[in-house]
């Protein structure tokens, strides 16, 4: 049985540019590579289980980097 996403389905309602995450405080790869067109062009895309694109970028979303914790040793 396909994992239910109806939270995505409702966000669909909204364009791109107003669902698009603010990334400007973020220091992680994901910040780095996602850019608000590549956003558009597969935020309507799903995997046969259900998955979107926003529920793969949550994580980066949520944890937005930096150097956390004691520097190496040398």
């Amino acid at each position: 049985m396909p994992f239910s996403s109806t939270h995505n389905q409702h966000k669909l309602r909204f364009p791109a540019a107003e669902e698009f995450p603010d990334l400007a405080h973020h220091n992680n790869h994901m910040a780095k590579v996602l850019t608000p067109q590549l956003y558009e062009r597969l935020r309507d895309k799903e995997t046969p289980s259900g998955f979107t694109l926003d529920d793969v970028i949550q994580t980066g979303v949520d944890n937005p980097g930096g150097w956390r914790g004691a520097a190496p040793s040398a």
